[in-house]
């Protein structure tokens, strides 16, 4: 008996969303880090066995929105919802629920209007960071608040459940056919994950001040004919010279160990050898301006 079906992942930021979706894929398809609203685009992660066809579809941490981009990612998120076979729910379980929380338990039950009766199912991750008087207390809210007692404690860090959290999901989805080709594990396009895989480093070496203000881009995309190399130029977007900067670091020393980190992954990724070029271009206010946002494939 066959199972395959649409799993959408929705949570506040930095819960552990993004992390789940690579373990349990079992490669990186989604970018990771320790700053909020790192997730900005719908990104489905298959993971394929011969019993079962996850088709998770990862989407933007929900947040109070304080720009255009920041509505986009929102809505995003919130359309991710409707025509899907499991809305999995992951909560940060070492905090109790707050506004937050409730803005997308919201969420979730607008979407559960529909004829469609879409299980819900809770991923209370962190639990390794649970104090253990706090356990019953922060179990009870989270099933209240989303109005299911379907749910599983992580810590998708060490993968801890995390088989317990796949058996679960998969008595939710439907019996049938693979959805995807057995080898496939993503829809979204190279060059879209390669622009990802650069967001992800510049990042993580970045200062604090940096990371909403921060997207990129792959202006050209060229792969040798005559031999294995893709030579790939993008750009990184900021909003202000001070932040140009730092990117760019003392002689460049920064873009540089961006560029090494990112070409790493990506020729990994491809199976090819990378020539990559980064270029830092400042774009003020870029994240309220729709015409940049379509420009940069948010919108």
């Amino acid at each position: 008996m066959y199972r395959a079906g649409f799993v959408a992942l929705i949570g506040k930021p930095n819960v552990g969303k993004s992390t789940l979706l690579n373990a349990i894929v079992g490669q990186k398809v989604s970018i990771v880090s320790d700053k909020p609203q790192t997730t900005r685009r719908r990104i489905l992660g298959i993971a394929t066995t011969d019993r079962y066809q996850i088709c998770f579809v990862d989407t933007p941490g929900v947040h109070e929105p304080h720009t255009t981009l920041g509505k986009i990612l929102n809505e995003t998120a919130s359309q991710a919802l409707f025509d899907t076979d499991l809305i999995l729910v992951v909560c940060d379980v070492s905090k109790p629920p707050d506004k937050g929380d409730e803005s997308i338990a919201a969420m979730v039950k607008n979407a559960l209007k529909g004829p469609k009766a879409t299980p819900v199912l809770l991923c209370l991750n962190k639990m390794d960071l649970l104090k253990a008087h706090n356990v019953v207390a922060h179990v009870e809210a989270y099933t209240k608040l989303f109005g299911t007692d379907d749910q599983m404690m992580t810590t998708m860090t060490r993968q801890h459940n995390a088989d317990k959290l796949v058996e679960m999901i998969v008595e939710r989805l439907p019996e049938g056919d693979p959805i995807f080709p057995e080898d496939e594990v993503t829809d979204v396009p190279m060059r879209i994950l390669a622009a990802e895989l650069i967001r992800e480093k510049a990042l993580r070496l970045t200062r604090q001040e940096i990371p909403h203000a921060l997207a990129t881009v792959v202006d050209l995309w060229e792969e040798e004919p005559t031999s294995d190399l893709v030579r790939i130029t993008a750009s990184i977007v900021v909003e202000r010279e001070g932040q140009k900067a730092i990117l760019i670091g003392k002689r460049g020393s920064m873009l540089k160990q961006i560029g090494t980190e990112a070409r790493g992954e990506i020729e990994e990724m491809l199976g090819k050898r990378v020539f990559l070029e980064l270029f830092v271009k400042v774009r003020e206010d870029w994240r309220q301006n729709p015409r940049m946002l379509r420009d940069l494939e948010y919108s």
